[in-house]
């Protein structure tokens, strides 16, 4: 390990994973030289790798779960009695989830969306608390949705799917708050007792406002997913407060529609949700205005399209209309939006397949480009290959009894059903 530390001192990350392998060969369940050596995979930072280096996490989670590492507060961590205690909650799971937390993180930022799905679906199977499950499956339904918005053909179906794996995440939560809990309170039932995973709630209710006659029910599941408010990222919550309004909006209550704009630009984000709350308080504003409103000042609706702008926002006709052409915000952001939609041009032009977790593209589909040096493209690829065999040997034993991604209700798992026979 000397050895090791005078790379990492220097830098050098391809010849310090090198030597952790073969450390590795000696000591297969040496839990420091799994991670350093996908820490230091991850370091070289070849794109084309980040799918390998989210598995070879996956792999030093495994051996983590079966040495038993401490938890936050020192104490020895028994994962495979999920539910008992509060090791079950988010980020107590001690390194085991660390690690599993770090893989998910990579795995997002791989840029093939069914090599990113595959891999999502794979660290499901790894996850060993439910409420960890639970997140995972959240992020598959994320990722399910975020690629139907970006396809013409059969995106219902997706949408389909991505309500399934978010019904197996609130299907998880269940599970642990059944177990945890200690009393309901007589009559109550799971939603009043909080029995759901907040991120799926909010995303459950953007589907359903997203289609038609169905605003009364996305109304509830985000009002349910604010009701966890403190589970939500601070861009999610505004993006719910956000969504309540346009909702109020579109039944007519426009004073219940800025109030919650309102509340959602007194929170600290400052993030594409908060740009839009700017925007859709502009329109109600102006509306009220419109309706004979003598309290409401022009300069506020101004303001707030201006500030919507600075925020990244496109220019959208009705700020242009108040704002005019010539307003140096207006000029500013359409200048953005011609140099984003230049550079998505020249994406498309390089190329870049994607297609369904079924669309037989596979783990093999990946491009290489002409000016990329072959030969030692081939050499770090069988490197990785190599790695991950000897990483997945290592973490072969691992038998414990504890939750995995196909554990949610039956009528919920489509999604790991689907994948699994991928």
């Amino acid at each position: 390990m000397k050895l090791v530390d005078a790379y990492l001192d220097k830098q050098n990350y391809k010849l310090s994973s090198k030597q952790f392998l073969k450390v590795l060969k000696k000591a297969p369940y040496h839990l420091p030289a799994h991670i350093g050596y996908v820490m230091a995979l991850e370091r070289i930072g070849r794109t084309k790798q980040l799918c390998t280096v989210a598995l070879a996490y996956g792999n030093a989670t495994k051996i983590a779960i079966q040495l038993g590492v401490k938890g936050d507060d020192g104490v020895e961590v028994d994962v495979n009695k999920v539910g008992d205690g509060e090791y079950s909650e988010r980020n107590k799971g001690g390194m085991a989830e660390a690690i599993l937390r770090r893989a998910l993180t990579v795995a997002k930022s791989c840029s093939k969306y069914e090599e990113k799905m595959m891999t999502l679906v794979r660290l499901s199977e790894i996850a060993h608390t439910y409420v960890l499950a639970a997140d995972v499956y959240y992020l598959i339904g994320l990722e399910i949705v975020q690629h139907g918005t970006t396809t013409v053909e059969d995106g219902e179906g997706e949408m389909e799917e991505a309500m399934q794996a978010f019904e197996v995440a609130n299907a998880f939560i269940r599970h642990f708050m059944l177990e945890t809990a200690t009393t309901t309170a007589e009559g109550e039932d799971d939603d009043d007792a909080l029995f759901y995973h907040a991120g799926s709630m909010l995303e459950l209710g953007k589907i359903a406002l997203s289609r038609e006659d169905n605003v009364k029910e996305g109304i509830e599941y985000v009002e349910k997913a604010l009701r966890k408010s403190d589970e939500l990222e601070e861009d999610g919550k505004v993006e719910a407060l956000v969504l309540l309004g346009q909702a109020k909006q579109s039944m007519g209550d426009l004073d219940g529609s800025i109030q919650n704009y309102k509340l959602a630009l007194d929170l600290p984000s400052v993030g594409k949700s908060t740009a839009k709350a700017h925007h859709q308080l502009g329109i109600a504003l102006l509306t009220k205005k419109k309706g004979g409103d003598n309290n409401v000042k022009e300069q506020d609706i101004e303001n707030h399209f201006e500030q919507a702008l600075e925020l990244g926002m496109d220019p959208t006709p009705e700020a242009i209309a108040v704002l005019s052409e010539h307003n140096i915000h207006v000029m500013r952001s359409v200048n953005r939006a011609q140099w984003d939609a230049y550079n998505k041009a020249m994406e498309s032009e390089k190329g870049g397949g994607s297609g369904g977790i079924m669309s037989g593209g596979g783990l093999g589909s990946s491009s290489q480009s002409v000016f990329a040096p072959q030969k030692e493209t081939v050499e770090q690829e069988q490197q990785a290959e190599d790695a991950l065999s000897l990483l997945e040997q290592g973490a072969v034993a691992y038998d414990g009894n504890v939750p995995t991604g196909g554990e949610g209700d039956s009528s919920l798992g489509a999604v790991h059903r689907r994948s699994s026979a991928t």
